[in-house]
């Protein structure tokens, strides 16, 4: 089970990168095109659609996904579709009140939390994104519980694939009218994305074996009675897993809202602080959430195969190997951010003359918001839904506080916004570990840990050697960096043992077998 959840994750993380990475040919041109003025203005609405979207899709995914996966161990496939159809009616009819509500707060959210004007349009260009998003959390939720995770991932690049091709059009077709019209055409692209991968969604759900082979054979009042049960059980796992969910974006949304207002009152201006806010938000964050798409990926995968094991000794192993990978993963990424963070940004946003000392000091946010995302995906399958809720509150105000000294008073304005986050997250991490130790979950192979750390220091010192030796222009010295850092790191990860030759041919063996 330890390899299926691994190849789970990896399925997942190489549809959500492709969807990075195509979504890079959306945010580099956006950025040129509508400036750090124009990105300020793309970013402040997502922390809302996005909080919307952790009860519709991210709660509401991870709940399907966990009823059905549970049905789907035992082979009761009438209950995994009796699930599936619930949860597709009950998904439906939340998504549009949301979207509506979503449109007519609208006026009244720029206005109490004294966002630009400008931002209005840009706004209500994500509200039929938000609705067609919403309905595939229940598709893909079915088949993460019975672990097709290629087809989640597939539905995943078309829709990053739609959101860029139809985002960019619409951007420069609008650019004549404004700013904020060219950005709403931009975020008009989500929609269209959205489209084209529910689409998909419900062919491959046509061909699906346990759709259509599965008989319904019982009485209608009792379809009924089940279907009202179902229903009951689904909403109430989406709030235990939104409630932890949502408070995750709550830190985000804190950045939007209570930024714009502390560098108020510290007297900054609305584009100077929408300018910073982009570079953080924008260009920084975009960086660094790459790297993140493995640990969501694992996060997401960890629930259906820990309620699907049925002794204790299993959960614990699949939990150790996953977050071993995690830090595999993160750990050499947090390095390469923070050491080569001006080599990096200059790649990757054509030598941009600000942004890499955000990048250096938001860094230690990629190893830290994946243990967090991790951690609380596990104290959630594991049946803790309280534990990671406390954990994340605690955090938040420390985040607040840590925000108000950092900006108002000591006026570090958008690095004291990144120390505040960083603040919060390691308090989240610490306090959900604890948590995890009380449950006997957290026996992690430390020896692997240390060699882990070792290959990345390894890796570092390569790559500065290489910069002090070879001048040339900024795009070379980086693609030969990178190219020779990650080489050195997955030499000394075979080196030390971390990382098998027998595993990778298990891996290969296993696509093929897919």
């Amino acid at each position: 089970m330890k390899k299926g959840l691994i190849y789970s994750a990896i399925i997942l993380t190489v549809g959500s990168l492709f969807a990075k990475f195509v979504g890079v040919f959306l945010k580099l041109p956006l950025i040129n095109i509508v400036g750090d003025y124009g990105i300020g203005l793309y970013q402040l609405p997502y922390p809302i659609y996005t909080t919307v979207l952790t009860f519709t899709m991210t709660g509401f995914s991870l709940a399907v996904s966990k009823q059905i996966s549970s049905s789907h161990a035992e082979k009761d496939y009438r209950a995994c579709k009796l699930t599936f159809y619930t949860s597709l009616i009950v998904i439906t009819a939340i998504s549009f009140i949301f979207s509506l509500a979503y449109v007519f707060l609208s006026k009244k959210i720029i206005e109490i939390f004294k966002w630009p004007q400008e931002a209005y349009i840009p706004y209500l260009s994500l509200a039929p994104a938000l609705f067609l998003v919403s309905v595939q959390s229940s598709y893909r939720g079915y088949f993460n519980g019975v672990k097709k995770m290629t087809i989640v991932s597939i539905s995943q690049i078309i829709e990053s694939i739609g959101r860029v091709c139809f985002g960019l059009l619409i951007c420069i077709f609008l650019l004549k009218k404004g700013v904020h019209f060219s950005v709403a055409g931009a975020l008009a692209g989500s929609s269209m994305g959205a489209l084209f991968s529910l689409i998909y969604l419900v062919f491959a759900l046509q061909k699906d074996e346990i759709i259509n082979n599965t008989k319904n054979n019982t009485e209608n009042k009792e379809v009924y009675r089940d279907i009202i049960l179902e229903s009951k059980n689904i909403l109430l796992l989406t709030i235990y897993f939104s409630l932890s969910s949502f408070l995750m974006s709550v830190i985000s949304i804190v950045d939007s809202l209570l930024f714009p207002y502390f560098m108020h009152i510290r007297g900054y201006q609305d584009r100077i602080i929408s300018q910073l806010f982009g570079i953080f938000s924008g260009k920084a964050m975009t960086l660094i959430h790459v790297p993140l798409t493995f640990s969501v990926s694992m996060a997401v995968s960890i629930v259906s195969y820990v309620v699907a094991a049925k002794q204790q000794k299993e959960k614990t192993e699949l939990i150790c190997t996953a977050f071993e990978y995690i830090i595999l993963v993160t750990l050499p990424c947090c390095a390469a951010f923070y050491f080569f963070s001006d080599t990096i940004f200059k790649i990757v946003f054509f030598n941009a003359a600000t942004g890499d000392s955000v990048l250096k000091i938001s860094a230690f946010l990629t190893i830290l918001i994946s243990l967090v995302q991790f951690t609380t995906s596990v104290l959630q399958a594991t049946g803790h839904f309280v534990a990671p809720v406390k954990s994340i509150l605690t955090g938040l105000i420390i985040k607040i506080i840590c925000m108000f000294v950092f900006i108002v008073i000591y006026n570090l304005n958008i690095s004291g916004l990144v120390l505040a986050n960083i603040m919060c997250y390691f308090v989240v991490f610490v306090i959900n570990l604890d948590k995890l130790k009380s449950f006997s979950f957290a026996h992690f192979n430390m020896l692997k840990m240390f060699y882990i750390v070792l290959s990345s220091v390894i890796m570092v010192i390569v790559g500065r050697a290489i910069l002090n030796i070879l001048k040339s222009s900024v795009f070379i010295e980086g693609v030969v960096m990178i190219t020779c850092c990650v080489c050195v790191y997955f030499m000394c990860t075979f080196v030390f043992g971390i990382l098998k030759v027998s595993t990778i041919k298990e891996f290969i063996l296993e696509v093929k077998r897919k």
